[in-house]
């Protein structure tokens, strides 16, 4: 059965055959998606506005531009400017139906959330709180998780993530990320939620892949409010009995690794241990958002008796740390977004910020 990058991208005779019986879905999903959006446009489809300033984190493709660690990184900006941060998400895959809110715990060591947090917050919100030290109200409504973090703590505002499609939250500055998907079709016949055309509504556009294309795309009116960016490798960090410990990446030099990997699109965390020149000589491959079982960590460690490491990521290592591994073999790559020019973009971002809570328009 050929995989869903096979589908999009038609390789081999059942990649192409499946993708042309999905193209009728994806133009009934992009005809959907535009009569949407000039519902909102005309104001048929009502945004609700939140009690404090809202920056929407997002991107038009279904994952793998860097979302979460984009939403991480401009919260640390703005908390450098002295303002609170609350980070809405919907928490994908979560068990609980009720608006929760995660705050860090202690940063000495103490370990992660309770497993429990995972399973119902989601494993993004998580590691956002856990290992990042994140304020998150999770909830499909982001409304009622926005409402029930101010209910518990003071919040100068909001960074909704993945909100480029969550129109019924408005916000003030819409932050676009395009990745390294450039070409193809809507869903399910291809990566994108939404036509590239509609880039043009956001404010500000963060490229963190296939930047020559996009920066061909984007009309001269929009290349001042665009930025450069990428995602780069921190460290390694391994939690044994609760305990975290980091490692520097020279760890991964000529080291035999396992990558076992819960996410959209792996390529850039293949891509940043080969730099690193780790020999990955086995990939475990799961979907996105993967609840991991016991039969999965038995194969976990059945593939990786030979290798020297078991490196996975900071989401992944959440739902991994239940099972037993041999002591600091299973590591998460620690990763963070670096971006060009990023004190002029936060600086424009603060400054409508401000402009929102003194009751100016954009």
């Amino acid at each position: 059965m050929p995989s869903v990058r096979d589908v999009w991208e038609r390789n081999g005779a059942r990649g192409k055959l499946l993708w042309f019986f999905l193209l009728p879905v994806a133009f009934l999903y992009a005809l959907g998606g535009r009569a949407r959006n000039v519902f909102y446009s005309l104001g048929w489809l009502k945004s609700t506005r939140l009690p404090k300033p809202v920056i929407s984190v997002g991107n038009l493709t279904v994952g793998g531009t860097g979302k979460t660690p984009t939403c991480l990184w401009l919260a640390g900006e703005l908390k450098n400017h002295g303002l609170q941060v609350g980070i809405l998400s919907r928490g994908y895959q979560r068990e609980e139906t009720r608006p929760l809110v995660l705050r860090p715990q202690s940063t000495n060591g103490s370990g992660p959330n309770n497993l429990a947090d995972v399973s119902k917050a989601g494993d993004e919100p998580a590691m956002m709180s856990d290992l990042h030290g994140q304020v998150v109200g999770i909830g499909k409504d982001r409304g009622l998780a926005a409402a029930e973090l101010l209910r518990q703590t003071d919040v100068d505002v909001f960074i909704l993530d993945d909100g480029f499609q969550h129109r019924r939250i408005r916000r003030d500055v819409d932050l676009l990320l395009m990745g390294s998907d450039f070409s193809g079709w809507t869903l399910p016949a291809g990566p994108f939620r939404e036509p590239r055309r509609n880039y043009k509504r956001a404010d500000f556009l963060l490229v963190t892949g296939a930047a020559e294309k996009w920066r061909a795309l984007i009309a001269s009116t929009h290349a001042a409010t665009a930025f450069a960016a990428s995602l780069q490798p921190v460290s390694l960090l391994s939690i044994n009995s609760g305990r975290r410990k980091e490692f520097p990446l020279t760890v991964l030099y000529r080291s035999k690794i396992l990558t076992v990997t819960g996410v959209a699109d792996p390529r850039g965390f293949y891509r940043m241990i080969h730099d690193w020149e780790g020999e990955i000589v086995e990939t475990l491959e799961f979907p996105d958002h993967h609840d991991y079982s016991a039969r999965d960590w038995q194969q976990i460690n059945r593939v990786g008796r030979l290798v020297d490491l078991i490196v996975t990521t900071e989401k992944d290592i959440l739902k991994l740390v239940r099972f037993p591994f041999a002591k600091d073999k299973l590591v998460a790559l620690r990763v963070a977004m670096q971006v060009e020019n990023g004190a002029e973009l936060v600086q424009a971002i603060v400054s409508r910020i401000h402009r929102a809570q003194s009751g100016g328009s954009q």
